[in-house]
């Protein structure tokens, strides 16, 4: 295997190369550059780009010999959320799949990082992976849907459930751990991350840990998506002064709530184009924060204040003349029977604007 790494401007240079599964790409990349900047040091700095067939993880300072253990604490909802299709048996011969990430890291720190210097390397993926572990839903929904074909692509097909060598398993389980936003309904759970374009992980925390304190609209799935991307693009605009923060779109997993095992809903990514756009201008911004409010956060709510939650989220989804009339229309019937507040004009031009360069 081909070794290619090496200094850009000094610098130590990672790779994390792209397997078609979306969200499972995107948290080996955040799980790749935690497990070096670690938690509580910080001394070392993980810039991550997207340069399309792979994200490249840009290290400033030395790479630690050993992992950070608070690596392996985190928050204990989300190691449920991500092994809650794990059933505990009191014969198993197994560890825990949270005792296997931290044995796989702790003792193999090393090798792992030395895999991710080579530009080639790419995780094995099938129904039968020599020392794998299963590729859990919580980790990429198109898991759940069978085996991926050995050539590079996304055709899929019904088949026995995914596995994935044991390195890449335990880098994606840190990055899902530590980055990933868990959206739940009585219905749904939605699955959330920023690609990021080019991000500082340090700035992308502190970013992560902001939008996990923020109360999101769960009536759909879409709302949870719009409602996050919204608040992702006002963190980002009010924290100009950082230059290495750049996303570019939403990663997203949606789980239906069927019976006692969630089913595979879909996936993809959300384009933050017109959010952006909108957050270049100060006007733009008022407009983004208006938006913001038209999403509950109660579970409870009914009549228009839900129907215009929805059609928020339909035309952020898809920004056309067609949507925002029926949004505008449907806007004016709040405001003549729920007394919703009336917009500006000049706000609402911001958004045609907007709407007319997409």
């Amino acid at each position: 295997m081909a070794t290619a790494m090496s200094s850009l401007n000094g610098k130590e240079r990672l790779y994390i190369n792209k397997t078609g599964l979306e969200l499972f790409d995107v948290i080996r990349a955040y799980g790749l550059g935690i497990m070096i900047s670690g938690i509580r040091y910080e001394e070392t700095g993980v810039t991550i780009k997207d340069v399309g067939y792979a994200y490249a993880l840009d290290i400033e300072g030395e790479l630690p010999k050993e992992p950070d253990e608070e690596l392996f604490v985190g928050d204990e909802i989300k190691w449920r959320q991500i092994f809650r299709t794990f059933k505990v048996r009191k014969d198993a011969k197994k560890p825990h799949p949270r005792e296997d990430v931290e044995e796989i890291i702790s003792q193999n720190f090393e090798k792992i990082l030395e895999i991710h210097r080579q530009s080639d390397f790419i995780p094995k993926i099938g129904k039968n992976v020599k020392g794998g572990r299963t590729l859990y839903q919580t980790l990429d929904v198109s898991a759940a849907k069978g085996f991926r074909e050995e050539k590079r692509g996304v055709t899929y097909h019904d088949g026995n459930q995914l596995q994935v060598d044991r390195y890449s398993w335990a880098v994606a389980v840190i990055g899902a751990i530590h980055f990933v936003s868990w959206k739940e309904s009585a219905d749904f759970i939605t699955i959330l991350v920023p690609n990021p374009l080019e991000v500082f992980l340090l700035e992308h925390r502190e970013i992560h840990s902001e939008l996990d304190k923020e109360g999101i609209c769960r009536i759909s799935a879409a709302t949870a998506l719009t409602h996050y991307s919204i608040k992702l693009a006002i963190q980002v605009a009010k924290r100009k002064r950082a230059q290495m923060i750049k996303y570019d779109s939403v990663i997203f997993n949606v789980m239906q709530k069927t019976g006692q095992q969630p089913k595979p809903g879909g996936g993809g990514k959300y384009s933050l184009d017109f959010l952006e756009k909108l957050a270049e201008s100060s006007q733009g911004l008022e407009v983004l924060e208006k938006l913001s409010r038209l999403f509950t956060v109660s579970r409870q709510v009914k009549g228009i204040r839900q129907d215009i939650a929805l059609a928020t989220a339909e035309f952020l989804v898809r920004p056309s003349f067609e949507n925002f009339k029926k949004w505008e229309s449907l806007y004016i019937r709040g405001y003549i029977n729920e007394k919703l507040p009336l917009w500006d004009k000049s706000l609402l031009e911001e958004i045609v604007k907007n709407v007319e360069a997409t």
